[in-house]
C-alpha cells in the first residue's frame, strides 16, 4: 500500500466513523503506518481507541500500549512544570494564560496520555514578554537553541519567544500573540480580538488561567490552518471534537466573528474535516453564510495533516515559490523575515556557518527533498491552500 493510502487508513483509525479495511495491510505496511503514527504522537490515542481491534498485529498494539504508558508519565511531569512555570510567572507579576494542549489534555480528553504535548505554550502580553522570558532564565530555565533574532525583533515580528527548557526537561514557549501578524506567512493572516481573548480567559479548577473554550476553538483553527497549513498533525481533529463535547459553543457568534476577522474559510475547512473523520462532533454549520470547503482541499488534507516532519520545510519553500514566484524563494533562502508595513530582519545564522553557508545548506536540502514525488505533491497542495486562503 502506498503512503497516501496508509495516511487515510491512519486517519480512519483515529476517527469515530466506520472502521477501515485492514486486511490488505502487510507487515511492511504496518511498520510504515506505525512509524507515521509515532511521528505525529498518535500511538496513545490509537491504543485507547483500538485496543480491542484484533486486526492490529500484536507487536504494533503492544508498541501503542507502551507509548501510552510513556506519555502518561510524561504528562504528569508536564502538568507539574506547567503549574510551576505559571506560579513562577504569577509571583513575578505576570499573568500567564495556558494555551491549546494544556486545557485539552486536562479537561477535554478522557486521560492526558491520549493528548501528548510537545511543549507548553503560555500567553503573556507583548509589553511583558521579554521580562517574563528573562525571569524564567533567571529561575534556571535554559534556552533550547541560539536566538535567530534580537528579542525586541522577535516581539515585533513573531508570535512567541525562543523555546525554553524547564528544569525537568519540558519545552516552554512564551507567546505574546495568539496569531501571526499579516505578512509573516505565505498568505494573508486573519485579524483577531487579542485583547478580548485575554479578557475572557477563565481560571479553571486547577487554579490556572486558560482561554475561554470558544476562543480556544478559534485559536486551534487559525493555528492549524493559517499558521501551519495543517502540518501540525491530525490530533487537531480530535482536539476539536472533544472540545466541542466538553464546552458549549455559541455558533452564531462563532461564524459572525470568523467572517469579520477573516478566518471563516479556515474554520469551514477544518470543521468539515472534523465532521468527516469524527462524525459525532457537535458542529453547527447553519449560521455560516459561506459555501463548503473545496473538494480538492478536503481530499488533500490527509497528506497535509500527516506530512513528513523533516521534509515539510522543503515542501513549504517550494509552495511559497509556486505561489509568489522567485522573489519569495530569494527571501526564504536569505532567511529574511517581515510583516506588513515594517522593516524586514534577516535571521542570525552565524551558528549555522554564516548566511551564505546556511543558504547553501537550505537550498541543497530542499533540492534533495524535492526529488521525492511525495514532497512535490505536498508543495502543490500547500500552494493551493494558501491561494484559497487569500481569496
Amino acid at each position: 500500500m502506498d503512503r497516501p493510502a496508509l495516511r487515510r487508513v491512519l486517519l480512519e483509525l483515529i476517527g469515530t466513523g466506520a472502521e477501515p479495511d485492514l486486511a490488505p495491510l502487510g507487515l511492511a505496511d504496518w511498520a510504515e503506518l506505525d512509524r507515521i503514527a509515532a511521528l505525529h504522537r498518535l500511538e496513545p490515542l490509537l491504543h485507547a481507541q483500538q485496543r480491542d481491534n484484533r486486526a492490529i498485529p500484536p507487536s504494533v498494539a503492544q508498541g501503542w500500549h507502551a507509548a501510552h504508558r510513556v506519555w502518561a508519565l510524561r504528562a504528569m511531569v508536564q502538568r507539574a512544570e506547567l503549574a510551576e512555570t505559571c506560579g513562577l510567572l504569577e509571583r513575578s507579576g505576570f499573568e500567564p494564560i495556558a494555551l491549546k494542549g494544556a486545557w485539552l489534555s486536562a479537561f477535554a480528553y478522557p486521560e492526558a496520555a491520549q493528548r501528548p504535548m510537545r511543549d507548553i505554550d503560555l500567553l503573556v502580553s507583548p509589553e511583558t514578554v521579554i521580562p517574563a522570558f528573562e525571569a524564567l532564565l533567571a529561575a534556571g530555565y535554559r534556552q533550547a537553541g541560539a536566538s535567530e533574532m534580537a528579542l525586541d525583533e522577535v516581539v515585533r515580528l513573531d508570535k512567541h519567544m525562543p523555546p525554553l527548557i524547564a528544569p525537568r526537561g519540558t519545552q516552554v514557549e512564551l507567546h505574546h500573540r495568539l496569531w501571526e501578524r499579516d505578512g509573516r506567512l505565505d498568505h494573508a493572516s486573519p485579524t483577531g480580538d487579542e485583547m478580548g481573548s485575554r479578557g475572557r480567559a477563565l481560571t479553571a479548577a486547577d487554579g490556572l488561567r486558560y482561554l475561554d473554550p470558544q476562543d480556544l476553538l478559534a485559536h486551534l483553527i487559525v493555528h492549524a490552518v493559517y499558521s501551519h497549513r495543517l502540518d501540525c498533525g491530525p490530533l487537531v481533529l480530535t482536539d476539536i471534537d472533544l472540545l466541542l463535547r466538553a464546552a458549549p459553543i455559541a455558533w452564531p457568534r462563532f461564524w459572525t466573528e470568523a467572517a469579520a476577522q477573516g478566518w471563516r474559510d479556515g474554520a469551514r475547512l477544518l470543521l468539515e474535516l472534523t465532521a468527516l473523520y469524527r462524525p459525532g462532533a457537535p458542529i453547527d454549520f447553519s449560521a455560516d453564510r459561506g459555501g463548503p470547503a473545496p473538494a480538492d482541499l478536503l481530499a488533500a488534507a490527509p497528506d497535509l495533516l500527516l506530512q513528513e516532519l523533516d521534509r515539510r520545510a522543503s515542501a513549504g519553500l517550494a509552495a511559497a515559490t509556486l505561489k509568489a514566484g522567485p522573489a519569495k524563494l530569494a527571501q526564504r533562502i536569505a532567511g529574511r523575515r517581515q510583516v506588513a508595513g515594517e522593516a524586514a530582519v534577516t535571521r542570525q545564522t552565524g551558528h549555522e556557518g554564516g548566511r551564505l553557508g546556511w543558504a547553501a545548506s537550505r537550498a541543497l536540502r530542499s533540492l534533495r527533498d524535492l526529488a521525492h514525488g511525495d514532497v512535490r505533491d505536498q508543495s502543490r497542495q500547500l500552494a493551493a491552500l494558501s491561494k484559497w486562503l487569500d481569496r
